[in-house]
């Protein structure tokens, strides 16, 4: 399988400080011990390190996401410049570039940047203005939906079809989210699953009942599922779909798949799946960096990485016995954890993922 794409950390910081952040909000501190921007000797290494790991495997690519923190922090031109060295430095070894932003900080220098470097963008959006402004706050605690729906009009106004990337607020109306985001123009979205390990879902989740998740979800899905208009695209729902139809997962959120990606920090070390920083500080560092190591050369960095990357991740023995063990996987990785027994747990979303997916074997 290998690696087919990487997530890069081009700046450590971030303009909001939104409640329920992996990065920040989990007691992770890492980011304080590395630099704040990614340097441009670390990029051009970084690309080095990408162009030899596709050249030993070719014909390969490898697609590259922008991300942070707030990736537009480090500046417009230097993300056009990147954008425009990767295309000419790495030609048919990129698959794609995109970046994930907040959307606060954009302007038409920006919008005139993603058109001419080709990226595709995804905006961090959590639903209606109440939702959205108590969540997704800055520094100051002043709500940054006004900003974000800027950044957004102002892609759409410029031809792009920005991709809304949604975490699943369990006190709200899913519904209500949904419909406010169709009636913005959004076409394509993704709601994501709280990060959560089990040593917290308890304490930050446990007011909500027991399928939270599934009752936030289930309700778009009917709406969705109703209308039948194919240019809606919705990648958790379609992803099931497929793979209760058997396809393969396209996604690590769920079916268990052996990780397609790393992260590459600002300070070129190289990390497994970001979202592991719930799990403890620096949790997902694998002691590697791009300057002395290949992205062949994992057997030599942590062993989760390498584990996750090669091997794919064991599934505790309840996920093994459960008949929808397909397609939920167990889940996402860093969700099954907890001090006690590490990763040797179902999902916290466990309960969530069978009412979702019976519910949608039922409407298939």
């Amino acid at each position: 399988m290998g690696i087919h794409g990487i997530v890069l950390k081009v700046a450590g910081l971030c303009n909001l400080n939104c409640s329920y952040c992996y990065l920040y909000q989990h007691g992770d501190l890492s980011y304080l011990r590395r630099p704040k921007f990614m340097s441009t000797e670390v990029f051009e290494q970084f690309l080095f390190r990408v162009r030899e790991y596709c050249d030993q495997r070719a014909p390969h690519s490898m697609g590259i996401t922008f991300h942070g923190g707030e990736p537009t922090l480090i500046g417009c031109d230097w993300i056009g410049g990147a954008a425009a060295r990767a295309r000419e430095y790495l030609n048919d070894r990129l698959a794609g570039l995109s970046i994930q932003t907040n959307g606060t900080l954009l302007n038409q220098e920006w919008a005139n940047v993603f058109r001419d470097c080709e990226v595709h963008v995804s905006i961090s959006m959590d639903g209606t203005p109440a939702v959205h402004d108590r969540l997704r706050v800055d520094h100051a605690g002043k709500g940054s939906y006004e900003a974000t729906i800027a950044g957004l009009r102002l892609l759409q106004d410029s031809g792009a079809d920005p991709n809304i990337l949604c975490v699943i607020d369990p006190s709200v109306s899913g519904l209500d989210v949904y419909k406010h985001l169709r009636s913005l123009g959004v076409q394509r979205m993704n709601f994501l699953m709280p990060d959560v390990t089990h040593d917290e879902k308890e304490q930050r989740y446990g007011r909500f009942g027991a399928t939270p998740v599934a009752d936030y979800l289930i309700p778009i899905f009917d709406d969705w599922f109703n209308e039948d208009d194919p240019d809606i695209r919705i990648r958790i729902f379609r992803d099931m779909i497929a793979m209760i139809r058997g396809g393969p997962a396209r996604t690590d959120a769920f079916g268990n798949p052996r990780m397609s990606y790393v992260i590459v920090e600002t300070d070129g070390t190289i990390h497994a799946n970001d979202v592991l920083r719930i799990c403890g500080d620096d949790f997902a560092n694998a002691g590697l960096n791009v300057f002395d190591h290949g992205f062949d050369a994992l057997q030599y960095g942590s062993p989760l990485l390498h584990q996750l990357v090669e091997e794919g991740m064991a599934l505790c023995a309840k996920c093994q016995a459960c008949p929808e063990r397909a397609v939920c996987g167990g889940g996402h990785v860093p969700h099954r954890y907890a001090k006690r027994n590490g990763f040797d747990n179902p999902s916290v979303w466990c309960t969530d993922f069978l009412k979702l997916l019976a519910h949608i074997r039922r409407r298939l």
